[in-house]
């Protein structure tokens, strides 16, 4: 009886850490819309602001007319994205969290470099 009570102590213990483990029940956590702004640190490239959307922690989509976006965010928030329109390509890398967050992002034929910041729309 002893023996029966242990287990069955020590699998309901074990219940909540195998429910965050499977993965049936992992939602990514940085899916959804996001505001990002880009600014110029470095040449003549202006600022922007777009919206893009996540899924699945692939971004998915960007609204920014004419762009296309291929990039990912894992589940530690690190941002790995190029968007692309007509030769130019922006290359960004950063770090986001549950509301916000931000990085660095380069336009090399361009010679343009500056940083981002998102929120969470």
């Amino acid at each position: 009886m002893k023996l029966r009570t242990t287990a069955l102590v020590a699998a309901l213990a074990l219940a909540p850490l195998a429910a965050t483990l499977t993965p049936a029940h992992a939602e990514p956590k940085h899916d959804g819309r996001w505001n990002v702004q880009i600014v110029t640190e470095q040449g003549w490239c202006g600022t922007h602001q777009w919206q893009i959307g996540v899924q699945g922690g692939r971004v998915t989509q960007i609204g920014a007319p004419g762009a296309t976006a291929n990039g990912r965010i894992d589940q530690n928030g690190r941002v790995s994205l190029q968007i692309a329109k007509g030769s130019d390509v922006l290359q960004t890398s950063g770090v986001i969290g549950d509301k916000g967050g931000g990085g660095a992002w380069t336009l090399p034929n361009r010679s343009c470099t500056g940083r981002w910041v998102a929120s969470k729309a």
